[in-house]
């Protein structure tokens, strides 16, 4: 765990939806609209690097929103320390656990 818990800020992206290429929606991620959270904890929770003709590194993170924070889905992207990490999978329900419950968030960075 972080040393400062529910100290750092991050930002939420939520790109629109245009029409692409074949009648498909892309996302405009150029057009996104930001939304500034405080009171956030984001703990790095693994990384991985391959070494091959293509050197990459996976990192991982689990972002835990403050209570009332703007919800996010698991089709929007998360700015944190000057780096932008995709929302990996479908994010957990902070109804579940109760009203003062925030919600918890994994996050993928793919480099390389």
């Amino acid at each position: 765990m972080p040393g400062h818990i529910g100290r750092q800020t991050v930002t939420l992206l939520d790109a629109p939806l245009v029409a692409g290429s074949y009648n498909a929606q892309t996302r405009d991620w150029g057009q996104a609209a930001e939304a500034v959270v405080s009171r956030c904890t984001v703990d790095v929770t693994g990384s991985t690097e391959v070494k091959n003709a293509s050197d990459q590194t996976v990192t991982t993170a689990r972002l835990d929103l403050p209570a009332r924070a703007p919800r996010v889905t698991e089709w929007m992207r998360v700015r944190w320390q000057d780096r932008t990490w995709e929302v990996d999978g479908v994010p957990a329900d902070p109804e579940a656990t109760g009203p003062l419950a925030g919600q918890v968030v994994e996050l993928r960075e793919v480099a390389g």
